[in-house]
Parts: structure tokens; sequence; C-alpha cells
């Protein structure tokens, strides 16, 4: 079987994560308590398909670890401010007063947040390869995945 060329590999890796955004951003209507259980299988899964689009064979346990691992590079007072964010609009939505709005801004974070794991991920399976033998530092990938985050989570086509 002919090794795909890095371009190949990052046009597999872009249509899932344009998926994975899709999940996310359509699961923000779906209410709070499927809500969580969608974005976590959609985040693992979207982990999975980028490492796959790079010849990476994983599991979705293995995917979820992989996103948790992005969540905390991020840093705390990061995700605090902006994840936080989700868990507003989940409670504004459960309350029925704000569903719409809380919808609204649960799929501006929701997408966000899926872009930045994407761009993690794309570029973690990009390293491995292209034979890099140094991984990417927890600081690296926290500054891709706040990049990524900020870049997207005013983004009109989320």
């Amino acid at each position: 079987m002919k090794k795909k060329s890095l371009s190949e590999c990052d046009a597999e890796a872009d249509r899932a994560i344009r998926v994975m955004v899709g999940a996310l951003v359509g699961g923000a209507v779906v209410p709070v308590a499927i809500n969580w259980a969608i974005a976590a299988a959609a985040y693992g899964s979207g982990a999975v398909a980028i490492g796959k689009a790079y010849g990476v064979t994983m599991s979705d346990d293995e995917g979820w670890k992989l996103v948790k691992q992005f969540f905390l590079a991020a840093g705390f007072g990061f995700l605090s401010l902006n994840i936080g964010a989700k868990v507003i609009a989940c409670i504004a939505q459960a309350t029925g007063i704000g569903y719409f709005g809380g919808a609204v801004i649960d799929a501006a974070i929701s997408g966000a947040a899926a872009y930045a794991i994407g761009g993690c991920a794309k570029a973690y399976f990009r390293q491995d390869y292209l034979g890099k033998k140094n991984k990417l530092s927890k600081e690296e990938l926290g500054r891709i995945f706040r990049d990524e985050f900020n870049k997207h989570k005013n983004d009109k086509r989320n």
C-alpha cells in the first residue's frame, strides 16, 4: 500500500476536524444531560480520526486521553474563562428561559474547542508522521490550543 502524502494526510485531518466541529455545534441544541456525552464522544472520536489520517490507530479511550492532555496543556486559567462559558450556557438552557441564547453560546464554545483539539491533534500526529523524534511540548500544545480556540471562538461559520 502506497504511503499517503503529507498534503493528503492534512486534507483528511481537516475533513475530520470539520466533522467534529459539526457534531459539536449541532449537539449544542441537545438537552444538557446528553450534550456533555456528545461532546466527549465527538472530541475523542475526532482525535482518533485525525490520528488515522496520519496512519496512527488508537482506541476511542486513547483518543479521549489525548484530548484531556490537550485541555490540560491549554492551562487552567484559560479553560476556566472559556470552557466555563459552556457550563453557564448549559445552565441557561436547563432553565428553559435562556435556551436559545445558551445554545448559541454553547455552539460557539464547543465549535472553538473542537477546532482547538483538531489543531493540536493535527500538529501532534503530523510530527509523528514526519518521523520527528522530538514530540511537541506541553507548552507548544497549549499555545496551539489557545491560538486555535481564540481564532475560532467568534467565527460565525461554527
